[in-house]
């Protein structure tokens, strides 16, 4: 892509925004899931799995059940969906384990010394949605499919938090 107003090059995944005004000039947003630049509308939202979204909205198709409200078709599709792709047979069934898996890879930390200071890394809320609904067997895998996982975490580390994964997903299958 380039800019319209000064044709400067842009990389595929950054948004573009033109400022109108009367000295036109290019306005660039840096959002990039690469690099974790999620932008403001997701700065400080949780980022929900498949499988937390069919637990939710299994208990609110129950509730309208309950109440004899017809379900959206837009809601239909969405519970289909989430259903289909949570990663587990019956995330209902299996919420203690969806549950688990968010609050272990939420708690899980990697300290370095960077600088000579300990600098301590975890996972953001973004990253741990795309592992849970992604479930990568491998490393290679996990950052192709999630490349900032490769630009903070050491292998090790990706092969550490996949074992989470792993194990949890094993549970919810087994």
């Amino acid at each position: 892509l380039v800019c319209r107003w000064c044709a400067m090059k842009i990389d595929h995944f950054v948004i573009v925004r033109t400022a109108m005004s009367a000295n036109p000039q290019h306005v660039v947003d840096t959002e990039d899931a690469a690099e974790l630049n999620l932008g403001d509308d997701f700065r400080n939202e949780t980022c929900l799995s498949n499988a937390e979204v069919a637990v939710i909205l299994e208990k609110q198709k129950s509730d309208y059940e309950t109440q004899e409200k017809q379900l959206t078709n837009v809601f239909q599709k969405t519970y289909s969906y989430v259903q289909r792709f949570s990663g587990t047979k019956d995330p209902v069934a299996n919420q203690a384990s969806v549950t688990e898996l968010r609050e272990a890879l939420m708690s899980l930390a990697f300290q370095r010394e960077a600088d000579g200071d300990t600098v301590e890394y975890r996972l953001e809320e973004f990253e741990i949605a795309c592992l849970s609904n992604l479930n990568p067997e491998e490393v290679e895998e996990a950052v192709a499919l999630i490349p900032s996982l490769h630009k903070r975490f050491a292998e090790d580390e990706i092969e550490e938090i996949l074992g989470i994964v792993s194990r949890t997903a094993a549970r919810m299958f087994g």
